[in-house]
Parts: structure tokens; C-alpha cells; sequence
């Protein structure tokens, strides 16, 4: 849950918006942690999806003289959309779309992200390819950081959260529901899947601050490592069929 002072933020970010964008602007949404539970203050940014009736290079340049002054309030970079990009980018962006469309909070304008329909095929060839694709990049990257800690232990907690929104797409396909928050997320692909990832749930504790992590973090990412491939297994053994993905 968001504190005063990132409501506070919200809001000021929010009036600029309406008055950079007039009548251009659709919409703007939270989402992410900041529509969640796992909102932690101080660690975790506020992320603003702004929809546009047509996003052109001027919108763009207005958005950039206010994104020093918003990072400084824990806003990210926005993401910026229009409504023939969220039309047509259904079938190559389910996981991002269905995250958003699950987990949002309209700030102002129109519920578009509610009315968005997945077909289910678009998300099981999304969820294998970042599932591959990410398994790929976190062997690639710890061969990069050798024997650092600091950056072996902030790869880890970056990357955690990629594989618990792959998560959520086992959820859904194979017709859960999924639950608020990471490792409530987490919980419920063991149990429905027979599978454990007690180090990914060890890392959501340590991103949120709950404590910190083992001397050994060596011996964690060894762990680590056979979960994603566990996770990429889980993946692999569902089905692609065409239905609809529900809310």
C-alpha cells in the first residue's frame, strides 16, 4: 500500500499530465507494485502507464523537461501508449498487458486496460519465450559479475521479479486464479504445480526489505538458478490452447 507521500506524488504528477496532454490524454493508470501489496517505500518506484489517443514526437518532448523532477518523487519513466498500439500489440505483449489489465489503478480517464482480451496461445509462446530467453540472460550475466557481491546480489534481486511475472502466466494458463502479491504468487504455482522455489521466494523477501540475504550468495544463485530452469520445465509442459484469458 502506497504511503501519504507517494499518494502526495501521485497526484502532482497526475495534474501535469492533464494539463501537458489536454485532449489527447485517454488515460492515466498505476500499476505494478504500486497497485499491490508488494509496494515497498523507498525501494520500489511508482510506474504510470499514460494512454494517448495518438502518441506523436511533440507528446514526447513535453514529457521529457518533467521526468528529472518525477524520478526525484519515485516516479519511473512512464510508459507511453496510444490506442492503435494497445489494439495491435495484444499478440506480442499478453504478459505485460494482462499484468497491467490484473493489477492497475486508474488515476484518471478511461478503463481501457479492463476491456482488453488475450487469446491464451499468445500467452503460452510469450511465457516460453521469456522463460528461454531470461534463463539465457541470467547465465550470460553471472558469468559477467564474477566474485562481486554487490552486483551478483542486485542481479539477483532485478532479475527476480521477470520470473514471478512468468509466474502469474502459469497461473493463467492453466485456468487459476492469481493471487495479490509475488510470493502469494509464488505459493500457488508449488502447490498447484508440485514444484519448490524456496530461493525465489527467499529473494521477494529481500527485495521488500524483510531481510537481507545470506553470506553465501554463491551457494543462493546455485539454487537460484536450478528454480528458473525448474520454472522453464513448468513452462514447457503446458499445452498452447485458443481460449480466452479471463480477468
Amino acid at each position: 500500500m502506497l504511503d501519504r507521500a507517494s499518494e502526495a506524488a501521485l497526484g502532482r504528477v497526475v495534474d501535469q499530465l492533464r494539463k501537458l496532454f489536454e485532449v489527447d490524454l485517454v488515460c492515466i493508470a498505476l500499476y505494478g507494485s504500486g497497485a499491490d501489496e508488494d509496494f515497498a517505500v523507498g525501494l520500489s518506484d511508482l510506474n504510470l502507464a499514460i494512454v494517448l489517443e495518438r502518441v506523436t514526437a511533440e507528446h514526447l518532448r513535453r514529457l521529457h523537461v518533467h521526468l528529472p523532477k518525477w524520478h526525484k518523487l519515485g516516479v519511473a519513466t512512464p510508459l507511453v501508449l496510444d490506442r492503435p498500439w494497445l489494439e495491435c500489440a495484444r499478440d506480442v505483449f499478453p504478459m505485460e498487458l494482462l499484468d497491467i489489465r490484473a493489477q492497475h489503478r486508474i488515476l484518471y480517464g478511461e478503463q481501457v486496460f479492463a476491456a482488453l482480451a488475450i487469446d491464451s496461445r499468445h500467452l503460452r509462446y510469450q511465457a516460453e519465450y521469456e522463460a528461454r530467453g531470461k534463463l539465457l540472460r541470467l547465465r550470460a550475466l553471472y558469468a559477467e559479475v564474477g566474485k562481486s557481491r554487490k552486483r551478483l546480489e542486485a542481479l539477483m534481486r532485478d532479475s527476480v521479479a521477470t520470473f514471478v511475472a512468468i509466474m502469474r502466466c502459469v497461473l493463467r494458463l492453466r485456468g487459476a486464479a492469481v493471487p495479490r502479491g509475488a510470493a502469494a504468487v509464488v505459493a500457488q504455482v508449488e502447490e498447484q504445480c508440485g514444484v519448490a522455489f524456496p530461493s525465489i521466494r527467499r529473494l521477494i523477501d529481500a527485495k521488500r526489505g524483510a531481510q537481507p540475504l545470506e553470506r553465501s550468495l554463491e551457494e543462493l544463485f546455485e539454487r537460484y538458478l536450478d528454480e528458473v530452469e525448474r520454472l522453464v520445465d513448468v513452462v514447457d509442459q503446458i499445452e498452447p490452447g485458443a481460449t480466452a484469458i479471463p480477468g
